[in-house]
């Protein structure tokens, strides 16, 4: 795909560039996670440009949230598609162009497009551990990094629950912890397997 094309459709991603939408959605979920869930976190170490891959454990509803506030570049997400569908959410989601995943079954069209995300030198948060579609995550993590050439750039959230409702997962404050790792990048020649090793290995070091 030519970079010309890979940018079609696509809007700012650096914030320096953001439109006022996007820095009223940034802003408003910096002060959420900030003040109201009275969250912290390291410097993020997502690079300044270039096509990335933000790979996080899962364990709440509010991860991607915390992702978004500690960085200054769009991160667009994989997210389950009833979320996607949801009315209200759904503006806010289109914004940062995140990409709905069916919860059952290999979804080729949500990898391809997350293929698309980083083939136009943006930032794709993907949480592999857990979550929406796992498995396919799971094996496509190796396969979009072959693609794309992108960093992965490792994350931790911890101190967060997840009730058995969206809700009050939202609504409760649980004072969120997030740490960033260095970046990782793999040969061209790099088996899938070994991405994603190398990728839960340096997770699950952060503490």
């Amino acid at each position: 795909m030519s970079t010309s094309r890979a940018h079609r459709g696509f809007g700012p991603d650096r914030a320096s560039q953001w439109t006022l939408s996007q820095h009223g959605l940034h802003l408003l979920i910096l002060a959420y996670a900030r003040w109201y869930q009275a969250a912290t976190w390291e410097p993020s170490t997502v690079p300044d440009t270039g096509a990335v891959i933000l790979a996080c454990n899962h364990l709440s509803v509010l991860d991607p949230l915390l992702l978004i506030a500690s960085n200054r570049r769009v991160v667009s997400f994989l997210v389950a598609r009833e979320y996607y569908e949801s009315r209200w959410l759904r503006p806010f989601l289109d914004l940062i162009h995140c990409i709905p995943v069916k919860r059952d079954g290999r979804d080729l069209r949500a990898l391809r497009a997350a293929a698309q995300v980083l083939a136009a030198q943006r930032v794709l948060g993907i949480f592999p551990e857990g979550g929406i579609a796992r498995s396919d995550v799971r094996r496509g993590l190796g396969w979009l990094v072959q693609e794309s050439g992108a960093a992965v750039v490792p994350a931790k959230v911890m101190g967060v629950h997840q009730y058995p409702s969206d809700w009050r997962t939202w609504a409760t404050r649980q004072r969120p912890r997030l740490r960033y790792g260095v970046p990782l990048h793999f040969l061209e020649r790099a088996e899938p397997s070994e991405i994603l090793g190398a990728t839960m290995s340096a997770i699950a070091t952060l503490a």
